[in-house]
């Protein structure tokens, strides 16, 4: 990299150490430094991506973490890997934790987030999010690849349709000023290949019609007439909602509670919080009680609602029997009270 003088029309080098002269380290600054800055940096890359989160378990039955997971407008999930310097085995160990997040159901990635960050992430989808994860897609990011990595790259995705990017990361120093940049480049698929894919991707991206146009319509997709008409009386009652996502919001002291979900047949509910004996309270209403369930490491719940006496034992408890009630710990997914 050059650095441009306008005063004397000249050029003159920056320095190019290595992450490793630089000290710069792969988990505490490079890693960091992405996830505090997702946005520009996945914007550096040609990508469009939302940040899930960082050390990400994929397995309980192995020790290893993803680096940084995120997920695109159309839902697939992003598993981005990062090496200092380059590694054979860092396309494999990318491979491995997609393989194993396959399996993950939309509550899996809920676990991970905070509420609000969640509706966010709701936000940023255009595409249902009962729809997230129906795909899985690497992104490597490395300072280097040898060719066997290359190689296997170009054969994944090309015989066999795995969507894989490898992106090398270079620094460079300034050494009047000693500022630091992290340049970014494509090396697979080239980059002329990339940004055609990018543009293709943004432009499906810009067509995409909502889903529904007004709450009438989204009510009358509902095949469950009874929650049809749950749905209708909240909202002519003026309750908060979403319709991007068909969703109904519930709070309590001004902090946003329960957000209600509404699908074809089913409701799916997430409380942010815990109160006390709330497992057995929601299980006294509902028919089956598996349909209450811990999430979030016991920080939330997530309950299914199916029938016309759920949803109105669900209306009567977050509207009444439930109020003044004492959270246990501290809120967890609103903790400044604003959403």
């Amino acid at each position: 990299m050059l650095k441009l003088d306008r005063k004397t029309r000249s050029f003159s080098s920056m320095r190019s150490p290595s992450l490793a002269e630089a000290g710069v380290l792969e988990r505490a600054d490079l890693q960091s430094c992405i996830a505090n800055s997702s946005e520009a940096f996945f914007a550096e890359v040609g990508e469009r991506l939302f940040l899930i989160g960082q050390e990400v378990v994929p397995s309980t039955t192995v020790a290893d973490r993803i680096d940084l997971l995120a997920a695109d407008p159309e839902g697939a999930i992003v598993i981005v890997e990062l090496k200092r310097g380059s590694n054979k085995l860092h396309m494999l160990q990318a491979i491995s934790y997609a393989g194993m997040l396959a399996h993950w159901e939309a509550d899996e990635f809920r676990s991970l987030m905070p509420g609000d960050r969640w509706d966010a992430l709701c936000d940023f989808l255009e595409v249902d999010v009962e729809d997230l994860n129906r795909r899985q897609r690497i992104l490597l990011v490395a300072e280097a690849y040898d060719y066997a990595l290359l190689s296997g790259a170009e054969w994944l995705s090309e015989r066999h349709g795995v969507d894989l990017r490898c992106c090398t990361v270079s620094l460079a120093t300034d050494p009047t000023t000693g500022a630091e940049y992290l340049a970014c480049a494509s090396v697979y698929p080239p980059p002329a290949l990339a940004e055609q894919s990018v543009a293709r991707t943004r432009s499906g991206r810009g067509t995409r019609p909502p889903k529904w146009s007004a709450w009438d319509e989204a009510i009358d997709a509902i095949e469950n007439r009874d929650l049809a008409e749950f749905a209708r009386r909240e909202i002519e009652a003026g309750r908060e909602k979403t319709l991007r996502r068909r969703s109904l919001h519930y709070r309590l002291d001004g902090k946003r509670r329960w957000s209600l979900s509404c699908r074809a047949k089913t409701v799916y509910v997430w409380q942010r919080g815990r109160f006390d004996g709330d497992v057995g309270f929601w299980q006294r209403l509902l028919s089956d009680p598996q349909a209450v369930t811990v999430v979030r490491k016991g920080k939330a719940l997530s309950l299914s609602l199916a029938t016309k006496g759920e949803f109105e034992a669900f209306g009567r408890a977050v509207t009444g029997d439930l109020s003044g009630l004492a959270w246990i710990g501290r809120e967890v997914d609103d903790e400044d009270g604003q959403e």
